[in-house]
């Protein structure tokens, strides 16, 4: 047996109960209830906007860690680019005065 109801909102988990209340005819015609039956069941219920809402969350911050990532890695490289040079521009420059050194004590 299966009954659609309608106006309930998914909540991620719902629950639901039904009690079925057996009635019984005689041969007279008379009706007499027996005792009620109650099942509950739980089913899971999550609705596409919480779906879409979860995985925009995860691919943004999945995206976030990415862009974090790539913008250390090219900081890094930045940086060595810049040292290599500093250290290239020095030893050009000692190289320079040495040159001028040894000039200066040839005189």
């Amino acid at each position: 047996m299966s009954a659609r109801v309608h106006g309930v909102a998914p909540a991620v988990r719902l629950a639901a109960t039904a009690t079925l209340t057996p009635l019984i005819t005689d041969a007279a015609g008379s009706t007499s209830a027996l005792t009620p039956v109650t099942a509950t069941t739980h089913a899971w219920a999550i609705s596409w906007t919480l779906w879409l809402l979860v995985v925009a969350v995860i691919a943004v911050v999945a995206g976030g860690l990415l862009f974090v990532r790539r913008s250390r890695a090219q900081r890094k490289l930045h940086e060595d680019t810049r040292v290599q040079e500093a250290v290239e521009q020095a030893l050009r420059e000692k190289e320079a005065s040495e040159q001028a050194a040894k000039a200066d004590s040839s005189r």
